[in-house]
This record gives C-alpha cells, structure tokens and sequence, in this order.
C-alpha cells in the first residue's frame, strides 16, 4: 500500500515519513511546493495543496491510507477527494484544544473541530490525534537562549510536552495497522512539566545557566505574534497556561499502549534539540 504524509515539511509530518520509512512502507510525500521538500530516500514528492482540490487527484492516486495535517480551509474537498481516490483510513493530527472545557471559545479548537467532522461524515475510516503541548514550541525560546535566558508568561504552568516523534510513531504505527479506525487519541509527553523545568533542563543539556524571566500575559501575546502565531490565537494558548498554573495538565499511556514503548522525556527531546539552540 501507498501512504501519504501531508505536511511533509513540518516536525511531525517530517517524523512520520521517517517511522513509515523505517517500517520498509511504499510512502509517498506532499507539499504545497514538493521541490522544497527534504525527504528520505526512496520517498516519493508531489505537490498538493489541501485548500485547492485540484491539486489532489494526482497525489492521491493509487494511495490507501494518509496522513493529514489540519489546514483552515480544504478538509472537506481533501475528503471528497480521498473518497474517489478509494483510500481506506485517515489518520488527522488535530488538537488536545479541542479536548478542552473552553473549547468553544478557543479558534484552533473551533479550526481543528471542523476538520474532524468533515472526515467523520466520510466514507472511510478515521483515527483523530489530540497531541497536548509540543515540546517543539520551546523552539520560540532559541532568540532568548542566545541571550543567556527564557522569557515565558506563566513560568510555572505545568503542561505534558510531548516529543514529535512519538506523536510520529503513533500515526506511523495507526497507518501501517488501520487500528484504532473510529477513535481519537489523546497523546502527551510522560509527566507535565513546567517552563521553568524546561528551562533547567535545556541549562543542563546546554552547559549553561539560563534563568527565567516572567513576562505578562500581553508581552507574551505580542512575542508570540511575532514568531508567527495568528494575533486571535495566542489569547486561547495563555489561557490554558493560567489553568495549569492551578490544575496540571493531564497526561495519558496512549503512546505506550500504541507503539509498546513510554513517551520520550523532554530531556530526550532537548538532547536530540540542542544543536537548534547553538
């Protein structure tokens, strides 16, 4: 069988390719512009572009099984699509926003949430995973690091970060199986662990003190925007971390029970991470 990984350029999309790789499957890679795609040998490029359904049918073609990454718009042509394509299962990278209690009024939740009922209205099988906080997110932090320090709203929220490639190894295992059609996987690191905690780790890994200044929920809103983040979601993402300052966020065996392995620890991710922050 054929499997596609869209968001092929991404940490986990990157992630899964190589899982699937390992696992010796027929994989095939898909970005808007696959010439500015790194992929692993033997992997296969093609461009495609979720929010223009036109670009789908040629990488689609002859594939059983994928991996989506969630985009604003295009979900529901990418599920027509795949229907007339014939694939058998969709495996989603959504959100633990939408696990939230103020799901409601959060825009990724409300983003991911539309993706996930355009594919459960479809004809093949689904499997939705709800990784929690990336570990990846403290890659905002490389600027300061190279100041000598972390400046973070909320030092001491407590959040499950997970590595990517375990969220990898689970979609990998999910698309290589079909298991799990129908579900939705909670995933997060092995234990919630603060920014502050964080901080010290990435010290450690890095041979370097790096204290922590606290920043106000407003400068880290505009600190956020200008790394990238869309202005109307940061204000969802600190409010979340406010609830952690008071309730950990939860963390769950799903990677185990998965892939037969424990979840990588963040000192495991800033290990494999240090030379991002040289």
């Amino acid at each position: 069988m054929t499997i596609l990984v869209t968001g092929a350029r991404g940490n986990v999309g990157r992630a899964v390719l190589e899982e699937l790789v390992s696992a010796g499957q027929d994989v095939r890679a898909a970005s808007r512009d696959a010439t500015t795609l790194d992929v692993p040998d033997g992997v296969a490029k093609v461009s495609a572009d979720l929010e223009d359904a036109s670009t789908l049918d040629a990488a689609l073609d002859g594939v059983s099984a994928v991996f989506l990454y969630t985009r604003p718009q295009g979900t529901e042509g990418f599920a027509k699509a795949a229907e007339a394509a014939g694939v058998r299962h969709v495996v989603l990278l959504s959100s633990a926003a939408t696990l939230e209690p103020e799901s409601a009024q959060s825009r990724i939740a409300r983003l991911h949430h539309a993706a996930e009922e355009a594919l459960a209205a479809a004809s093949f099988a689904s499997t939705v995973l709800h990784p929690g906080a990336f570990a990846t997110n403290t890659l905002g932090w490389r600027a300061d690091i190279r100041e000598g320090v972390v400046r973070t709203a909320y030092p001491d929220s407590r959040i499950g970060a997970i590595h990517e490639r375990d969220i990898a190894a689970v979609a990998a295992r999910v698309l290589i199986d079909g298991s799990h059609a129908g579900q939705s996987l909670a995933l997060t690191g092995p234990e919630p662990i603060s920014f502050r905690e964080q901080a010290a780790v990435l010290a450690d890994v890095l041979g370097r003190p790096l204290p922590v200044e606290e920043l106000t929920p407003e400068q880290a809103a505009e600190r956020m925007v200008a790394l990238g983040w869309p202005p109307e979601v940061p204000p969802d993402v600190l409010r979340v971390w406010a609830r952690t300052l008071r309730e950990p966020s939860p963390v769950t065996d799903v990677v185990h029970k998965v892939t037969g392995h424990a979840p990588r620890t963040f000192r495991q991710w800033a290990e494999d991470h240090h030379t991002d922050f040289a």
